[in-house]
C-alpha cells in the first residue's frame, strides 16, 4: 500500500480486526541484556562474559560505530497470534490470515523500536545511545550465532529438548531458526558518538538483499547513525 494511503471498506474492516483480535489476546514479550565489549577485531567480537560473536559485518558496524559495548535483544509478537493466523488460513479465510500476519510483524518492529527507545532513554545520563540493531542470519551475518545471542541473554535448554533452547514463549531450534513466527534476536552496539537517525537509515546499514521491505538503498557509509532517542 502507498504510504500514507487511508484504508477503506474490507481492507480497513480487515485491519481493524487483526488490531481488535491482538489487542485482546496477544502476548508480545521482550528482553534484553547489555554487555562490555573487550574486543573488536576482524570478524570477532568479543564481550566482558566470555561470549565471542562471529560476524565481520556486526564487527565492522561497531568499529565505525566507536561501540563500547552492546545490547543483546530479543522480540516476538507472541505464539498466540502466529496459531490465530494458521487457523484462518485452515479455514478458508485467507484475507484476514494475512492481515492479522502482517499485524504481528509490525508488533515485532515495533518492540525493536520502542525498546532501543527505552534503553537510549535509560543511558542518556552516562551520554550513550544505541546503534541499529542487527540480527543473525541478516545480510553477512551467519544464523548460526543465533545460539551466542540466545545464550548470551540467559537462554535455557528444557530437560529432555536437546538443543531446542527457551526464552519466555521464545524458543530456538537447532537450526537457528525462532518459534513462533514473528520473532527477532538482535545485537545493538552501545555508544557515546551523537546522532540522530531516521527509520530509513535503518535500511541504509542493512546490506540484506534482496529485501522487499526496503525503505533506502543500501549505503557503505564510513559509519552508522546511532538511534533517535
Amino acid at each position: 500500500m502507498p504510504r500514507g494511503r487511508a484504508l477503506e471498506g474490507d481492507l480497513r474492516d480487515r485491519a481493524e480486526d487483526a488490531r481488535a483480535w491482538y489487542a485482546e489476546n496477544g502476548r508480545p514479550y521482550a528482553a534484553a541484556r547489555r554487555a562490555a565489549l573487550l574486543s573488536c577485531e576482524g570478524a570477532s567480537v568479543r564481550l566482558d562474559d566470555g561470549t565471542e560473536l562471529r560476524s565481520a559485518v556486526l564487527a565492522e558496524r561497531l568499529r565505525r560505530g566507536e561501540a563500547h559495548g552492546v545490547v543483546a535483544f530479543a522480540a516476538t509478537a507472541g505464539g498466540e497470534v502466529a496459531e490465530e493466523a494458521g487457523r484462518r488460513w485452515a479455514t478458508d479465510r485467507p484475507d484476514e490470515a494475512y492481515f492479522l500476519d502482517r499485524f504481528a510483524v509490525a508488533v515485532t518492529e515495533r518492540l525493536v523500536f520502542w525498546a532501543a527507545g527505552e534503553l537510549c532513554r535509560a543511558s542518556e545520563a552516562s551520554g550513550e545511545t544505541l546503534l541499529p540493531h542487527l540480527s543473525p542470519g541478516c545480510g553477512q551475518w551467519d544464523l548460526a550465532d543465533q545460539h551466542r545471542v540466545m545464550a548470551l541473554l540467559g537462554g535455557a535448554s528444557a530437560p529432555g529438548e536437546g538443543e531446542r533452547v527457551r526464552l519466555g514463549p521464545l524458543e530456538l531450534l537447532p537450526s537457528g531458526a525462532l518459534h513462533p513466527q514473528h520473532s527477532l534476536l538482535a545485537v545493538l552496539g552501545v555508544t557515546r558518538r551523537v546522532g540522530a537517525s531516521a527509520p530509513e537509515d535503518l535500511c541504509r546499514d542493512c546490506d540484506l538483499d534482496p529485501c522487499a521491505f526496503r525503505r533506502a538503498p543500501f549505503t557503505a557509509r564510513t559509519a552508522p547513525t546511532p538511534m533517535t532517542r
